[in-house]
């Protein structure tokens, strides 16, 4: 049997994914470790888990910034990719500690968990496999192949932008990892997975845009899990009968500060239709005066048991919620721009599972334009139920069980 050691940074849309896999692999018989922030090591020991503790300064803020508040397009991006970089040698401190103290066989890295570049070049190591819970851009740009003059027009001004925004952050993540390694690294801080021993992708193949660059990557399909052993069923529930057309709205549980950007517009743009509107307001307070009568809000919802009863999903864009979606053949309206939504509105766009606009914030009359494109055209909801199969093929947990054995077994002939 292996040891294996999850390395997790603490917020739900990385932990959510992460969860199962260290049940499957307890589940197997593997002795499990998961490095992660202390609000999440209850999660992780009740599935048999040991868990290790990721430090604050190795780990992500700890709630909203006023200084990133006020920031917008490539500042705010900026803003973001810096904070990640800097929490490098932190997290490498505190992997380093898990690996000096157990006789860990292979390491599974959250690929936002910037200790992966310092470690993947080391020459004596495990072998490092990367939690595809994130769109699949490595190498960057990672774009869709243009198909219209409008995504030529998206992927030179991607050009353009880039040098814009990484480069500041190339050069300090440049000498973050001379500091730990006493050399530069080879790839873009965000090509760090380029290095790894595999990508266990948590989609299938017909969501994901060709690579530029080959890179072993193995679809296991989504396995993060939503029922109503962990979100109970809202009072209103019974409304959920299939009468109407059942329309979820959400921003998620990061970018909800500021409901305007999606869920209100939404809102308004479906006031007047003929469907039962489900906000998940992933916390946020939603003023009952801006709830129209045919809407009903909840904090968290068991989207396994109301994604299969759903039309429609308009969604801020992020990569688990759509896969999610997706795996339950629910068409999309996808709008975001911020950390990976915009890579996110390319796929659902590119791969013709519904509408993805790479914006922050929409007008109820778009909103309500795209909303009605994907709801009257048949060939979306066509095209996720195509997905939804594919999805259904992968081979989930037992394939990221069965690629972790194999990486094992690799590394104890080494």
């Amino acid at each position: 049997m292996a040891t294996v050691l999850i390395c997790v940074l603490s917020a739900k849309g990385h932990t959510g994914p992460a969860r199962p896999v260290a049940e499957a692999l307890v589940r197997a018989g593997h002795t499990v470790h998961v490095l992660t922030g202390p609000e999440y090591h209850g999660e992780f020991a009740a599935v048999g888990a040991r868990t290790a503790t990721l430090p604050a300064g190795a780990d992500l803020g700890g709630g909203p910034s006023p200084e990133r508040e006020a920031l917008r397009g490539t500042r705010l991006a900026r803003f973001d990719l810096t904070a990640f970089v800097t929490r490098m040698g932190p997290q490498l401190a505190a992997l380093d500690e898990v690996l000096a103290a157990h006789p860990i066989d292979v390491v599974l890295c959250d690929p936002l968990f910037m200790a992966g570049l310092p470690l993947t070049m080391r020459r004596h190591r495990p072998p490092v496999l990367v939690l595809g819970f994130l769109p699949l851009t490595v190498p960057l740009p990672g774009l869709a192949p243009p198909r219209t003059l409008a995504d030529r027009a998206r992927a030179v001004a991607t050009r353009v932008m880039m040098p814009r925004v990484l480069g500041p952050v190339q050069a300090t993540a440049t000498a973050e990892v001379r500091a730990l390694t006493g050399r530069a690294p080879e790839v873009l801080f965000l090509d760090w997975p380029l290095g790894s021993d595999g990508v266990l992708q948590m989609t299938c193949p017909g969501f994901e845009v060709p690579r530029a660059r080959p890179m072993p990557v193995e679809f296991v399909g989504p396995l993060s899990t939503s029922g109503t052993d962990r979100h109970g069923l809202p009072p209103w529930w019974s409304d959920v009968d299939g009468a109407r057309a059942v329309v979820l709205v959400t921003q998620g549980s990061v970018a909800k500060n500021d409901l305007g950007d999606l869920v209100l517009p939404a809102l308004a743009a479906l006031a007047d239709r003929d469907v039962l509107v489900v906000v998940s307001t992933g916390g946020a307070a939603l003023p009952g005066d801006r709830l129209p009568a045919n809407a009903r809000a909840a904090e968290t919802l068991p989207y396994d048991e109301l994604l299969p009863r759903c039309a429609l999903m308009v969604t801020n864009g992020g990569y688990g919620g759509v896969n999610h979606a997706l795996r339950h053949g629910v068409p999309l309206v996808c709008v975001g721009a911020t950390e990976d939504k915009a890579a996110v509105a390319e796929r659902v766009r590119w791969s013709g599972a519904g509408v993805g606009l790479a914006r922050r914030r929409v007008s109820a009359r778009t909103a309500g334009k795209a909303i009605t494109r994907v709801m009257d055209d048949p060939r979306y909801r066509a095209r996720a139920r195509e997905l939804a199969r594919e999805m259904a093929a992968c081979p989930g947990t037992d394939g990221v069980v069965a690629a972790v054995e194999r990486a094992a077994g690799r590394h104890g002939h080494r």
